[in-house]
């Protein structure tokens, strides 16, 4: 039976330092990401449609990993291991 894939979204002071796949299989493209901040203060500012307005973000394309293809990575299915055993403390 194969597994679910998983992602694992890395932030270090508010900003994506990487984005994890683990599982994810080799015949399915890697999913396209991208990062909206609306924290506008000191960066290039993105404008698109969001309903009748135009809104104002920080925006980039983030490309994800396959952690079997790193020496060293964070395993999101050993984080989500945890979190499932933590019972309420995730909620």
């Amino acid at each position: 039976m194969p597994s679910t894939p998983s992602m694992a979204i890395v932030l270090e002071g508010g900003l994506v330092q990487d984005v994890i796949l683990q599982d994810w299989p080799s015949h399915i493209p890697l999913p396209r990401i991208v990062v909206v901040d609306y924290d506008t203060d000191s960066a290039e500012i993105t404008r698109f449609p969001f309903g009748d307005e135009i809104a104002e973000a920080v925006c980039h394309i983030e490309i994800p990993v396959i952690y079997e293809s790193r020496d060293k990575a964070l395993s999101p299915n050993t984080v989500l291991a945890i979190l499932d055993g933590a019972g309420d403390l995730t909620d």
